[in-house]
């Protein structure tokens, strides 16, 4: 019973790490900003008005690429937080 008291206590961790979790990127320059969540959802983001100087297909290119690199900083932290998971599993 202790063990899976334990057990479950290292799995709310990560749970509560996943849920806290935030990643966030800013393009060269600062001029798109990109939050995402634990789970890779986007919850914030932000462009400056040197956005205006832009043309749409730049403005998507540079968007898109921040906001995923945002999403693959996210997965690698979860990837982390999990893989500690499962170290600290097999030792108990």
């Amino acid at each position: 019973m202790e063990l899976a008291k334990h057990r479950t206590g290292l799995l709310q961790d990560v749970v509560d790490g996943v849920n806290a979790l935030r990643a966030v990127v800013a393009s060269e320059g600062g001029i798109v900003t990109a939050t995402v969540d634990g789970l890779g959802a986007l919850v914030d983001l932000r462009i400056t008005d040197a956005i205006t100087a832009m043309d749409s297909p730049a403005v998507a290119a540079l968007t898109v690429a921040t906001i995923h690199q945002a999403v693959q900083q996210s997965n690698d932290e979860r990837e982390r937080l999990v893989g500690e998971l499962l170290v600290s599993l097999k030792q108990t």
